[in-house]
This record gives C-alpha cells, structure tokens and sequence, in this order.
C-alpha cells in the first residue's frame, strides 16, 4: 500500500508543477503582441522536464524497492528460502522439529519488521528524489524575462 501512496505522490507533485506553468503562461494583446518569450519557454520546458526526469527516476526506484520489499517480506513469512539448499534443490527439505517454547517467535516477525522497516527507508529517500525535482522545477520556474520591456 505504501508504493502505491508514493507513486501517487509523484503524480501530484507533476500537477502541482503543471498548474504553475500554466498560470504563468500570458495570453497576446490585441496587437498580437505577447510577453511571453522565448527565454520564459525554456525556464518552462526546463521546469517541466526537471520534475518529469526525476518523478521518473523516483517512479522506478519506488516500484522496484516496493516489488522487491514485498516478495522478501512474502518469502521471510512462508520461510521459503530465496536461496535453496542443496536437499530443498533435489525437492527434500527439513522438516523443523516444532521443539520449542510457546513464547518462541517462529514467524520471524522481528525478521520481518527489518526488512520493512529497510524498505520503507529506501521508498522515503527514493520520494525525497522526487521532491528535489519539484523543488528545482519551481525555483526554475519563477524565471521570466518580458519581451516589452
């Protein structure tokens, strides 16, 4: 659920950027005459792909770290190993002995909480990836030169 969060997030982050560029954008006069140049277009077109690339980069990061994240925690809970045996190769596993106290944890939830608390440090920073972007896209955004001037 939390992959799906964030990668709205970035979603959000490009109308955010999409809306200031459009109010910033000025119609022609009546003489046909506009302010709009040609320098405003790129800062613009800059913006726009500053807070694309890396809404990107950040998209990806958070659907591989989640994918990954989810079949580690998916594995760890079934206790199937990631990486087999020689005997679970050859289709014979042990069979644990189910000795043990009734206090023990056999879930391996203290496993489990490693590896989502480790997944979830790497979605916040692929996140903070994304709102670099934003950031630079809206400083970058704010420059403007007027063709009347």
């Amino acid at each position: 659920v939390i992959p799906i969060v964030m990668a709205g997030v970035i979603g959000i982050y490009g109308l955010i950027v999409a809306v200031i560029l459009a109010e910033s954008i000025t119609t022609p006069n009546k003489d046909r005459e506009t302010s709009y140049s040609i320098y405003t277009a790129f800062a613009h077109l800059c913006a726009g792909l500053c807070c694309g690339i890396s809404g990107l980069a950040a998209g990806g990061c958070i659907g591989i770290v989640g994918d990954h994240g989810v079949r580690a925690v998916g594995y760890r809970a079934s206790q199937i190993s990631l990486f087999p045996s020689t005997t679970e190769k050859s289709g014979y596993s042990e069979i644990p002995s189910g000795e043990g106290d009734a206090g023990d944890d056999v879930s391996g939830s203290d496993d489990q909480n490693k590896l989502f608390v480790g997944m979830l440090i790497m979605l916040i920073f692929s996140e903070a990836l994304a709102l670099y972007g934003l950031i630079v896209a809206l400083i970058v955004s704010q420059h403007s030169y007027s063709c009347l001037d």
